[in-house]
């Protein structure tokens, strides 16, 4: 809008000058100033309207392309038999379009504002549709489908292309519908539809956030675009507490029933052998992380463990990285995860990755992971990823 303007006065001189080298008469000199200073006004009306519509409306979205090799991805048969088999294939991850906007925003009225996004990857679904108001910075509504606040990683890194690997940690897969492989069988993208209470105290003004947030969400609990199939609500807690502007330390807790009636045993024997009624499967979800993030550098770590009907599973992650050049993004991260914590086996994950942006709306990334299965009867796999994402 500001070249529009430079254009605008440009013209206006130039126009001037044409005016001044061409006539001496003052009267004609005059009503052609007139007449320009009037066009100008009118473009000037027009930007400054444009601007207030602008703001209520904002279209956006990226595409993230992906290849992936591995030799070891992990199955069960029909008679809970362990298989291996190799992957090499190209895939169109997401396709998202978004389109966002404030209703209105001040610092007496409070502010308002929504957020629908539709992902077009395999079949067309909506992955976001929510309305949020804020009348004080202490508390504000959020109702609609939107981000499960349970763990940092899960609510605090979106976009995906903020979260500095390809694939979100495995407690975050496992445990808070975000991967085909969850333990209640639902594959969410770590969303559900409810409504929730949020908000902060003691906030720093000069630096812009707050010392204490917290969320508290009701949700339906059984995935995206999904009525509810019992009468009972997941209900999700959190509290996140910030020294510093950049440090984060997180607690947080989730109740709620699911149905895994319809979950498949091929998968996850152990977990329906330990369900007396798997329709009304009660679960919990309870732990904590702390984060670091800065232009430099990141750290973060979260722990979560989790009860699904008699089935006691945790698992936990740690992670690091360091940004370079102001494009680049060398980052490593340590997982375990333990799907029964009676049974002596776990899955441990070691991965690497770099990312690099070589232009504001292009980001790459390279991750190379290492899953070892302790005492699971499973072979050691090996898993190259390659994606590129591109934002607009």
């Amino acid at each position: 809008m500001k070249k529009f303007y430079l254009i605008a006065i440009a013209a206006l001189v130039l126009g001037l000058g044409s005016v001044a080298a061409q006539s001496d008469n003052s009267a004609d000199i005059r009503m052609q100033i007139d007449s320009l200073q009037q066009r100008l006004a009118k473009l000037e009306k027009r930007a400054t309207t444009w601007d207030k519509i602008k703001q209520h409306f904002k279209l956006s979205g990226f595409i993230q392309a992906q290849y992936i090799w591995q030799d070891g991805a992990v199955a069960r048969d029909n008679s809970g038999l362990s298989l291996t088999k190799g992957e090499s294939t190209f895939n169109l991850r997401r396709a998202r379009l978004s389109l966002t906007g404030d209703i209105f925003r001040g610092k007496k009225a409070g502010s308002a504002d929504y957020r629908l996004q539709v992902d077009f990857a395999g079949s067309p679904k909506i992955v976001d549709l929510w309305i949020r108001y804020r009348p004080f910075n202490e508390l504000g509504i959020q109702i609609g489908q939107f981000k499960n606040p349970l763990s940092i990683e899960n609510s605090e890194y979106s976009p995906p292309s903020k979260l500095e690997f390809i694939d979100n940690a495995l407690i975050v897969q496992r445990f808070i519908h975000c991967g085909s492989n969850d333990m209640t069988g639902v594959s969410a993208a770590g969303r559900e539809l409810g409504a929730q209470l949020y908000g902060g105290f003691i906030k720093n003004e000069k630096q812009n956030f707050n010392y204490i947030t917290y969320n508290l969400a009701v949700f339906n609990g059984n995935g995206i675009n999904t009525k509810d199939n019992n009468k009972s609500k997941d209900i999700v807690g959190r509290i996140m507490v910030n020294p510093i502007k950049n440090l984060t330390l997180a607690a947080y807790y989730q109740w709620g029933e699911s149905d895994l009636s319809s979950l498949n045993k091929s998968w996850a024997p152990q977990i329906l052998d330990n369900v007396a009624n798997p329709k009304f499967t009660e679960i919990q979800r309870y732990g904590g992380g702390i984060a670091y993030n800065d232009k430099k550098a990141f750290a973060r770590a979260e722990y979560i463990k989790a009860k699904t009907g008699s089935l006691t599973s945790d698992g936990a992650y740690v992670s690091a990285g360091y940004r370079f050049c102001g494009k680049g993004l060398v980052a490593a991260r340590f997982e375990y995860f333990d799907e029964d914590n009676y049974a002596d086996g776990c899955q441990f994950n070691y991965t690497v990755g770099v990312s690099y942006a070589p232009w504001k709306h292009m980001l790459l990334q390279l991750n190379y992971t290492l899953s070892q299965y302790h005492k699971l009867g499973y072979h050691n796999g090996n898993c190259i990823a390659l994606m590129v994402t591109g934002i607009f």
